[in-house]
C-alpha cells in the first residue's frame, strides 16, 4: 500500500477534521455487530446504529462489511509481493503525472490474489447476516472482482486532490467495504432532512427517481420527482419538479460492494460520493415512460409514497439527533410501498 504514517499519527486540518489510518481488526468480515469505531466507516456505522431506533415498516437490508486494512493485509501476502511493489513504485511518482500513476495503482489492485482464508470469511458472515451467497467459483469470482474494483477506488485523481485541497494525506486514506443485497427497485429516493436549497431546517427535500439511484447520484441527464415537505404536515409534500429521465436503471438480484473509507463524512470534510460503490452484476439500462408510470397517473398514490418516504427521513433524523442525506428504495407491492433504507450520513 502507499507510504503511510504511523497508524497512531492522526492528520488534522483546519481544526476540526481529523483522519486516522487504522489498524486491521484481525478478521476480514464482519456483521453489524462488529460495526465499531475503527474497524468499519461512518456508512456501516449509521447503518448498525438505526437497528431497533426505527419504525418496523422501514426495511434495513442484510449487510455485512469487510473491515478497514484488509486491503493492506492481502497486499502482505507473498503472492502480491508484486503488485505491491507496483503501486509503490507508481504512488511514489504521482506528483510527476497524477492521473497516469494513480490509474498505475488502480490497474495493479485488479491482479491482487485473495487467499482462502478471505473467501471463507465472506461467505461465512455473509450466511450468518441474510446476505445471498451462492456456493460456486463464479460467485466468488465476481464478488471478489467487484471488491478489487472498490479497494482500487481510493487511487482517483478528483479523491485525491479533494484530501489535498482539506490538507489530508491520501497516504491515510483506508477502504471499508459494506457488502450489501440489493434492494430490486422500482423507485429509489434521496432525503435530505434540511431542505438545502433554502437551509429551512422545518422542510425536507425529497429527489426520486425510477430504478436504481445511480441515474440520481451519477448525475444521468434529466430531472428527478422533486418535492418539498414540512416536517409539521408530512402528509403534504409540494411536487417542485417532474420527473424527465429519460433511462432508469435495473438489475436483478445481486449484491452490492459499497465503499466506506475513513475519508467520508469526517467532521468538516464531505468526501462522501469520492468513491466506488460496485454491483457484483451490472445493471441494465432501460428506457423509461413517465406517462404510464402509476405515480404520475395516481396523485393519491403519488402522495402516499412521497408521504412515506418523508416519514423515513424524519424518522432517521430522529433516531440519529441530526439532519441527515438518506438514500433508499421503495418496491410497489400489492400491500402498498415497502420502503428499505440503504445508507444514511450526516447532511453536509
Amino acid at each position: 500500500a502507499p507510504p503511510a504514517p504511523a497508524a497512531d499519527a492522526p492528520t488534522r486540518t483546519k481544526g476540526a477534521v481529523l483522519m486516522k489510518r487504522p489498524d486491521w481488526c484481525g478478521q476480514y468480515a464482519v456483521g453489524m455487530d462488529g460495526f465499531a469505531p475503527g474497524v468499519v466507516g461512518a456508512k456501516s456505522k449509521n447503518l448498525a446504529g438505526l437497528r431497533g431506533k426505527l419504525p418496523e415498516w422501514i426495511q434495513l437490508p442484510p449487510s455485512f462489511a469487510v473491515p478497514f486494512a484488509s486491503f493492506e493485509e492481502v497486499l502482505k501476502l507473498p503472492a502480491n509481493s508484486a503488485v505491491k511493489a507496483e503501486i509503490d513504485t507508481a504512488y511514489a511518482a504521482v506528483d510527476s503525472d497524477l492521473n497516469g500513476q494513480l490509474a498505475l495503482c488502480a490497474a495493479a489492485v485488479m491482479k491482487l490474489e485473495a487467499p482462502p482464508t478471505l473467501e471463507a470469511a465472506l461467505k461465512a458472515e455473509a450466511l450468518a447476516s441474510g446476505v445471498p451467497w451462492a456456493d460456486d467459483a463464479q460467485h466468488w469470482a465476481d464478488a471478489f472482482t467487484a471488491l478489487k474494483k472498490v479497494w482500487a477506488s481510493q487511487y482517483n485523481e478528483r479523491a485525491f486532490l479533494s484530501l489535498r485541497k482539506a490538507g489530508l494525506p491520501h497516504a491515510q486514506l483506508c477502504m471499508a467495504v459494506l457488502v450489501q443485497r440489493v434492494v430490486p427497485a422500482d423507485y429509489a429516493f434521496v432525503i435530505h432532512t434540511d431542505n438545502p436549497s433554502t437551509g429551512n431546517k422545518d422542510e425536507i427535500y425529497i429527489e426520486m427517481v425510477r430504478g436504481l439511484g445511480e441515474t440520481l447520484v451519477g448525475n444521468y441527464p434529466g430531472r428527478a420527482l422533486s418535492c418539498v415537505v414540512p416536517k409539521s404536515n408530512l402528509a403534504a409534500p409540494v411536487i417542485g419538479s417532474f420527473p424527465s429521465k429519460s433511462v432508469g436503471l435495473f438489475v436483478d438480484e445481486t449484491l452490492i460492494f459499497r465503499s466506506d473509507s475513513n475519508g467520508e463524512d469526517l467532521d468538516g470534510y464531505a468526501g462522501a460520493g469520492l468513491y466506488d460503490s460496485i454491483p457484483m452484476n451490472e445493471w441494465r439500462e432501460e428506457a423509461v415512460s413517465h406517462d404510464s408510470d402509476p405515480l404520475m397517473a395516481d396523485g393519491e398514490l403519488q402522495r402516499q409514497v412521497l408521504e412515506a418516504i418523508a416519514k423515513v427521513g424524519k424518522a432517521v433524523e430522529d433516531a440519529l439527533g441530526s439532519a441527515q442525506d438518506v438514500e433508499g428504495a421503495v418496491e410497489m407491492t400489492p400491500q402498498g410501498p415497502r420502503i428499505t433504507l440503504v445508507q444514511t450520513r450526516p447532511q453536509m
